[in-house]
């Protein structure tokens, strides 16, 4: 038999350290949510600048080709600039090719890399 002043259920104690503990996984559970959130969002801004990269080089190994830089100025209208830098000697020629857009909503974003220099032509 048990007493008859014992009863049954949770004490007070019991509930506060539960509650807590619950609201210690929620409060985690949470912010793990809202950082996946921005990390597909900053992924997307990502994977879209890269694009935006891929079709400014193409364009410019075109104007290359061409001769003309027609192309690369309505990328400098859309926020893009594209700085070339020769560098290197001797039988290796290289252009560093920097690609920046200091108007993005994520901040600064700069790509860099690198192509074989062009010969100018002789006249």
């Amino acid at each position: 038999m048990t007493p008859a002043d014992s009863e049954d259920g949770f004490s007070i104690l019991e509930m506060i350290v539960a509650m807590t503990i619950l609201a210690l996984v929620l409060g985690i559970a949470s912010q793990t949510i809202v950082l996946a959130g921005r990390s597909i969002v900053k992924a997307r801004e990502q994977v879209e600048a890269a694009r935006k990269v891929r079709s400014i080089m193409a364009q410019y190994d075109a104007d290359g080709e061409s001769g003309g830089t027609a192309g690369l100025d309505a990328v400098a209208q859309s926020g893009w600039t594209v700085k070339v830098q020769p560098m290197g000697a001797g039988k290796v020629k290289l252009n560093a090719i920097v690609i920046e857009n200091s108007g993005s909503a994520a901040g600064d974003a700069s790509f860099l890399t690198f192509t074989p220099a062009r010969r100018q032509n002789a006249q």
